[in-house]
């Protein structure tokens, strides 16, 4: 069991090997996405594999240390998985299956991926704001964690599916660390998927993350800038999918999204 409290990160009794700083950092990114923990359910996964193998698949009270499970389901010579469960207050906070791969870079190899789209390059694009709720000093730090990122968008638009490709990269230099860069992908990858959605639907009303999935294909270059194309293709009885493709800038395919979001009706 690994605990995470709400102002700060540390291990209790685990089977796993010790996080180091890096480790730690990407956990406490994980401050909440959307009512949802993502990226620390995923880093928990991480931290139960070697070095050997990658990933290739898939608001609560700030008050309350959030307790982590993670469960061995499989462990093959080729595959492995891993569940975690987040809890807090004996409440079921999110559940998270993760897929791991050994890498063997000598096995012969058929490789092909989607062509990056054409795009302008995010030095030609204006600054962007985090998020509007930024400006606001009472959301007390909601959003703050989208403080240590550089997005530039490309025009969005509004008719389905609402395409949206952005270019993004972490605000600052970031340690060559393979849990921290696949932390940071799922982070950025959950968060800022509901905008082609919203755009879709006319940009009213809330929304909750209801599942969310990503297959890794590559590893990210956090020290340039990545291309996330995104893309709300179908939304029906109050459930809107969204999905992405995300790109290191030499066009290398990074991951593929999915996301399914819920829309309560809106009250009169």
């Amino acid at each position: 069991m690994i605990r995470s409290p709400a102002s700060a990160v540390r291990s209790a009794s685990s089977t796993s090997s010790k996080a180091d700083w890096s480790r730690a950092i990407a956990m406490f990114l994980s401050v909440v996405i959307l009512g949802r923990f993502t990226t620390e359910t995923h880093a928990m996964a991480l931290l139960r594999q070697g070095p050997t193998r990658r990933h290739h698949l898939h608001h609560s009270p700030g008050r309350s240390p959030v307790d982590f499970e993670v469960v061995d389901l499989q462990e093959g010579r080729t595959f492995s998985a891993r569940r975690v469960t987040a809890r807090q207050d004996d409440k079921i906070l999110m559940e998270a299956m993760s897929s791991f791969k050994v890498v063997n870079s000598a096995a012969a190899q058929v490789v092909y991926q989607p062509i990056m789209p054409e795009a302008p390059s995010p030095e030609s694009l204006p600054w962007v704001a985090p998020h509007l709720a930024e400006a606001d000093e009472g959301s007390r730090g909601r959003w703050a964690s989208l403080r240590w990122f550089e997005r530039r968008t490309i025009e969005t638009e509004t008719v389905p599916p609402a395409r949206a490709p952005m270019w993004w990269r972490p605000d600052g230099r970031v340690p060559d660390d393979p849990v921290l860069t696949a932390s940071l992908v799922a982070y950025m990858s959950a968060v800022t998927l509901t905008e082609p959605a919203f755009a879709a639907r006319g940009g009213v009303g809330a929304s909750a993350q209801r599942d969310h999935s990503v297959w890794f294909h590559g590893r990210a270059v956090l020290s340039d800038w990545l291309f996330y194309d995104r893309s709300s293709p179908s939304s029906a009885g109050s459930l809107a999918l969204a999905s992405g493709t995300m790109f290191n800038r030499t066009g290398e395919l990074v991951c593929t999204v999915k996301q399914e979001m819920y829309f309560p009706p809106q009250t009169a």
